[in-house]
């Protein structure tokens, strides 16, 4: 399995930018709040994301394949053909973010590094789409998350896990509880082609 690894894939953004997506509107006592937050951001983050080539194996009325794997996904099952390729991803913020966030304590401040952490989860998305369309001359992806939209089994959350065989351990992700990925701020999914 050719798994593709990011240790730190690029990010940048500046007070405009972070105004505008964490519509501050402007306010300067929520700016003064967040510029020193984000400037720790700048120093310590690493968001990761890890993603492979898969292929669906089958596809049937009931389910897809995906290297053997069974998903009942009715949407999956709507984005994807037998015999194409699909990638697997998972994107997180990092253990250096997550565990920085854990040692604010001021409800505003946990508001700012929240929106930052969902805003870098959101930006590793695009940079894996935009890297996968590049690698593969698609040109355009369909972004599937399980449970976006649709009931989700955690049995199936774990199956699309364990596709990964431990290679997350080297973004430092794991399942927790009820199959949630870790650190919170992450997300896994699956990319194929959009028609």
């Amino acid at each position: 399995m050719d798994v593709k690894i990011f240790e730190k894939f690029p990010f940048s953004y500046d007070m405009e930018t972070l105004d505008k997506e964490l519509h501050l509107r402007g306010n300067e006592a929520m700016l003064d709040i967040l510029e020193p937050i984000y400037e720790m951001v700048e120093q310590i983050a690493r968001p990761k994301a890890i993603y492979f080539q898969a292929e669906v194996t089958e596809k049937t009325d009931q389910s897809v394949k995906i290297n053997g794997v069974p998903f009942e996904s009715a949407l999956l099952r709507g984005y994807v053909k037998q015999g194409e390729p699909v990638l697997p991803y998972i994107v997180t913020v990092g253990t250096e973010l997550d565990d920085y966030s854990k040692t604010l304590k001021d409800s505003m401040d946990l508001f700012m590094i929240d929106e930052i952490m969902n805003l870098l989860v959101n930006t590793g998305k695009v940079f894996v789409a935009d890297t996968v369309k590049e690698e593969l001359g698609w040109p355009m992806v369909q972004d599937y998350v399980p449970g976006n939209g649709e009931e989700w089994s955690t049995v199936e959350q774990k199956r699309l896990f364990d596709m990964f065989a431990g290679e997350t351990a080297k973004i430092g992700v794991t399942l927790g509880d009820n199959y949630f990925v870790l650190p919170g701020r992450s997300t896994i999914g699956i990319l194929s082609q959009k028609r």
